[in-house]
């Protein structure tokens, strides 16, 4: 509940209410009217349209979410969720401050695998660069239909993000649509996170 409280804005889901009653929590968050990202792909396949991949990628842009000090950890397709009011980002169940606190629970995974920055399969601190890995990889997953890192076997998976670098056709998606956001994309999945620019922002 700290948690959505503190991200609730245009684009994510509003708490609307919270507290205890009969000695249970409850939690009452605004009804979205749409479905999450990775249905759509599903059912419908990669979004064709220039507009829409570039406002999907505003709308789940992350600088908000940073400028609070906060790391969502877990950002792909199922937690972007499409309504008639634009895309709205959602379940910050893993979340941190950047300053190390957790305000979520202890012993929450560190992410989605095909999401996941190389800096979260080592020991360094994990910050706000992985967020932005995170949403570059939706942005490509919304245009190619799956994450760039997608592979047959969790290590292929790994060894693509930490070494291999991105399935070519994947960016190659992006590109085709929007090539200024692809740029963009691009600079955000830069293996080093020093090197990441801010850019969902």
């Amino acid at each position: 509940m700290e948690v959505l409280s503190m991200v609730s804005g245009a684009y994510t889901a509003r708490v609307l209410d919270a507290g205890v009653d009969a000695g249970g929590p409850y939690l009452a968050m605004e009804l979205l009217d749409g479905r999450p990202l990775d249905v759509h792909l599903r059912e419908q396949g990669p979004i064709g349209s220039p507009q829409a991949l570039r406002a999907l990628a505003l709308a789940v842009a992350l600088s908000g979410v940073h400028r609070l000090g906060l790391v969502h950890r877990d950002l792909k397709p199922a937690n972007i969720v499409l309504t008639t009011a634009g895309p709205r980002l959602l379940d910050f169940g893993i979340a941190v401050l950047v300053d190390g606190t957790r305000l979520t629970r202890t012993g929450g995974g560190p992410g989605t695998l095909t999401h996941m920055a190389p800096e979260q399969f080592g020991d360094e601190r994990v910050g706000t660069a992985a967020d932005v890995w995170a949403w570059a990889c939706c942005v490509v997953c919304a245009a190619h239909g799956i994450s760039p890192f997608s592979a047959t076997s969790t290590g292929a998976v790994i060894r693509r993000i930490v070494d291999a670098g991105p399935e070519p056709a994947a960016p190659a998606a992006v590109r085709s649509l929007d090539p200024a956001l692809a740029a963009t994309v691009e600079r955000a999945l830069t293996a080093d996170p020093a090197a990441r620019r801010s850019s969902s922002s």
